[in-house]
């Protein structure tokens, strides 16, 4: 019997290979000699997506150019073709498939993983739709867990609607974007504008979010408020007695202590005491968004960033499957990690009592956790001189983030004391460390820290005591919506999470999407809308194509259909009868001229006699009284970054400074001037120093 197991890459091939025995490679496979599956074993991977959805003019001639009448596109059978960059692989994995008897599935255990998987059956022969096959679905890339992933494999059945659901996205997603993508673009094309607006199901809410974020701060108005305190002194310390009632204006407030009273020292007792000893448990373990949020605010990364750092070490074998929304991990992870818990502590140099060895609800529950645990270390611990600055962050945050849930609970003694003044209630709340627990190792995080966290000592009272309080007034400042990053929007309990915008595997690429199409930039790790995002804001803002209560519904809908609840044509029903009744909409709204002029102008850098329009890979360069007469510049020349200023020298006086820093094809260094000559770039080496 020939088994054909299918990798959704080459790395990912070469590890099952490995842990399964002996490995001999051929052409876009592997040969295994293996006691573990019964017969002739190969491996073969693809290369991510082998097979996708044709481009437009695959349809027919009329689509070849985008036109207005040739909306909406709605294809009544999706074609799909083999990628051509990777057509080579496609048919060294075709004819191991069309051979097999049995089929594993071994692609990355989740929805676009099926996706793939399925794709590349459908290119193969038509005898492969009922070839056996079965799921292989593990949580790392360990060889023990690998091994154990063979010895129990799924039925293909079992999750062969994890496939319909990421191919019904992934066909509406192609539909929306198409329809929208060359509706609007020919739009601002018509009114003068160069560049593609591309839209989407997800993409474009999400940069609703963004720009709706930043019309809160812009349109914010600060307002005063007031409020009543009063401290009360004993034994060289002093409480913060507070009343929580706001008040709008001072006048309001003054008449309320003209009415109790409060205008002068009142005497008064202490009305209640209360003190408990409380615990605070270390947070809980990380999923995707956990750790991205995590890495964000500590380092800058930005989510994609992270999510391609924390599957570099996926596929090394060190920490488990990244794209997870679970927090939980099963009782047979907790018992490794408790086994290996010193040599955890050792390999990121940390070290803790040991006070809670036995499993948690908050961490482990094994009824609760379906298809992947949070993201953990596996058993094999690297070297951490081997790992670059990035993955060494990320592995050590993963692992003390899992570790500390064996260490002791912080404790502190938390203190409430309450007082009647003439009818008004004040509280004054303390808060004192008695057991640092977890909190010596890593501290609470400032954005999630709240009172009960701060260290406030009181005085020592009792109830009872008689005490004189003197009422004061207190102004305080409305603050403006705090400014979204990708933590906050794309990260855990971001606004992508809250309002249920794509998935934990989806969101880093989507705010990237976002990000190098120019619909948002990110400055000091803050995210501004651009002109460019604006504008699509204020077409879509009234339409369900902007809506982000729509697209969390499709998501609903489209995790029914992975359930097997839902059809996949419903849910494309749906999307072409959306995509009719917005296109008819959009065709009758009025498109903002102001902010187009602003765009052009915004395009374009005045330098002398020449318009500079900034793009992503050049800067191109018009004559004021001929916009035809134009040429590039590069904004990278042999590994040098090109920048405005040189530009600027460039165009003014045909020359720059002394560039240093030039990177030749044989990796040599050098420095030159750059020179103008008939709208070509030369370098220059005469006048080095």
């Amino acid at each position: 019997m020939k088994i054909v197991i299918l990798a959704e890459k080459p790395d990912q091939a070469k590890k099952y290979a490995n842990a399964l025995g002996k490995a001999k490679r051929g052409k876009g496979y592997y040969e295994v000699d293996t006691s573990i599956l019964n017969g002739e074993v190969i491996v073969t991977w693809g290369i991510g997506h082998l097979v996708g959805l044709s481009s437009m003019d695959k349809y027919g001639e009329q689509y070849k150019k985008w036109n207005m009448d040739n909306l909406p596109f709605q294809p009544e059978k999706m074609i799909y073709e083999v990628t051509n960059t990777t057509k080579d692989q496609f048919y060294n994995v075709k004819k191991q498939i069309d051979a097999a008897d049995l089929i594993i599935i071994g692609t990355d255990p989740d929805r676009e993983g099926e996706n793939i998987a399925y794709s590349i059956f459908s290119k193969c022969s038509s005898k492969v739709k009922n070839t056996p096959k079965k799921r292989l679905w593990i949580n790392s890339m360990v060889d023990k867990e690998i091994q154990r992933g063979f010895q129990n494999l799924r039925d293909s059945k079992e999750t062969f609607n994890y496939y319909k659901e990421a191919q019904t996205r992934q066909i509406s997603d192609y539909l929306i974007g198409m329809n929208f993508t060359q509706f609007f673009t020919l739009l601002v094309q018509s009114r003068g504008l160069k560049d593609i607006y591309s839209l989407g199901r997800v993409q474009t809410p999400t940069n609703s979010i963004v720009v709706e974020n930043d019309l809160a701060i812009r349109n914010f108005k600060e307002e005063t408020f007031y409020k009543l305190f009063g401290d009360i002194p004993k034994g060289g310390k002093s409480a913060k007695f507070i009343n929580d009632t706001k008040y709008k204006n001072k006048s309001e407030l003054m008449e309320v202590m003209s009415r109790y009273n409060l205008n002068q020292p009142v005497q008064t007792v202490i009305k209640s005491v209360k003190k408990e000893m409380k615990e605070k448990k270390s947070p809980k373990l990380f999923n995707l968004g956990g750790i991205q949020s995590y890495a964000n605010k500590k380092w800058k990364y930005s989510l994609d960033q992270s999510l391609k750092i924390i599957q570099s070490l996926y596929q090394e074998g060190y920490l488990s499957y990244p794209r997870t929304d679970c927090d939980l991990i099963t009782t047979n992870e907790f018992e490794y990690l408790k086994t290996n818990l010193e040599s955890y502590k050792q390999a990121i140099r940390v070290s803790f009592n040991n006070g809670n060895m036995e499993a948690r609800k908050e961490y482990v529950n094994d009824a609760k956790v379906l298809e992947h645990y949070a993201i953990i270390p596996t058993e094999n611990i690297p070297d951490l001189s081997t790992l670059n600055e990035a993955q060494k962050n990320i592995y050590q945050a993963v692992v003390k983030n899992t570790i500390l849930m064996f260490a002791e609970n912080y404790v502190y003694e938390s203190t409430i004391v309450e007082i009647d003044v003439n009818g008004i209630q004040f509280t004054a709340k303390g808060n004192i460390p008695k057991k640092a627990g977890w909190t010596n190792i890593e501290k609470i995080d400032i954005e999630e820290e709240t009172e009960t966290d701060k260290t406030t000592t009181l005085p020592e009272f009792f109830e009872g005591e008689k005490v004189v309080f003197t009422t004061k007034l207190e102004e305080g400042k409305t603050t403006p919506p705090t400014r979204l990053t990708e933590a906050t929007l794309g990260g855990k309990n971001g606004m992508m999470d809250k309002l249920g915008l794509g998935t934990p595997a989806t969101r880093s690429s989507i705010v990237k999407t976002l990000i190098d199409r120019e619909y948002i930039k990110v400055e000091k790790t803050k995210l501004y809308p651009t002109e460019k995002g604006s504008l699509l804001y204020d077409m879509t803002k009234d339409l369900l194509l902007g809506s982000p209560e729509m697209t969390a519904r499709w998501e609903e809908y489209l995790k029914k259909i992975g359930t097997g609840e839902k059809s996949q044509k419903g849910f494309l029903g749906n999307i072409n009868e959306f995509i009719v009744k917005t296109l008819n909409e959009l065709k009758s709204k009025e498109i903002n001229a102001d902010k187009i002029q602003r765009i052009k102008n915004n395009d374009k850098i005045e330098v002398g006699d020449y318009l500079v329009r900034v793009e992503k890979k050049v800067y191109k360069c018009f004559k004021r009284e001929n916009e035809s007469d134009s040429f590039i510049i590069f904004k990278s020349i042999l590994s040098k970054t090109i920048t405005e200023n040189n530009v600027k020298q460039l165009l003014n006086k045909g020359k720059t400074s002394l560039i240093k820093g030039f990177t030749s094809k044989q990796g040599k260094k050098f420095d030159a001037y750059l020179v103008l000559i008939d709208g070509k770039i030369q370098f220059d080496y005469d006048n080095k120093k």
